[in-house]
């Protein structure tokens, strides 16, 4: 359950960006990406309903880790029971469907990354990148956006002023 762990810096990602603090203004709070969580939410669901099963028919003791990867290990050492159970099918297309539902999300919330050059930042070593967002309309998801791997970010309106310089050194944005 990979996409579980990856996704944990995907629920706070802000909508903007790191923002300066302007004098008198108030601190927005944190997005959640509802989708992310909502996954999240159906991965520890199912493999705490088929733990369940595994403890209840086998009388063998819970997992001391209840996290999604104890779950994950306590279901794979009992992975051949579950294979074998008339219910075994049933598991095997949740998984499946799962997998493919996290899968398909985490292609709709990657934005494309290219490289743009170095960053302009004085003294930066660092390489600018644009994140182009396919669904950057969609509330509570991070639009595109232009930074450098040193965390450097420009605004939007800063854009044209980056591209100005490389566009006459003939370097495309």
């Amino acid at each position: 359950m990979n996409f579980h762990h990856e996704s944990e810096h995907e629920l706070t990602s802000s909508a903007h960006g790191l923002r300066d603090r302007v004098s008198g203004s108030r601190p927005t709070g944190i997005t959640l990406d509802e989708s992310a969580l909502a996954m999240r939410s159906r991965i520890t669901e199912l493999l705490t309903s088929w733990a369940r099963l595994v403890i209840e028919e086998r009388g063998v003791t819970a997992p001391r880790n209840c996290s999604v990867p104890g779950l994950a290990e306590f279901l794979g050492r009992h992975l051949s029971w579950l294979t074998g159970h008339p219910a075994g099918p049933d598991f095997e297309r949740e998984v499946t469907a799962l997998m493919r539902s996290c899968h398909s999300l985490r292609e709709e919330t990657r934005p494309a990354r290219r490289e743009l050059g170095g960053c302009p930042e004085p003294g930066c070593s660092g390489t600018l990148y644009a994140a182009l967002h396919p669904t950057e309309s969609a509330p509570g998801r991070p639009g595109s956006r232009v930074m450098c791997d040193q965390g450097h970010a420009f605004a939007p309106h800063d854009w044209l002023l980056l591209a100005g310089p490389r566009q006459s050194a003939g370097i495309r944005p």
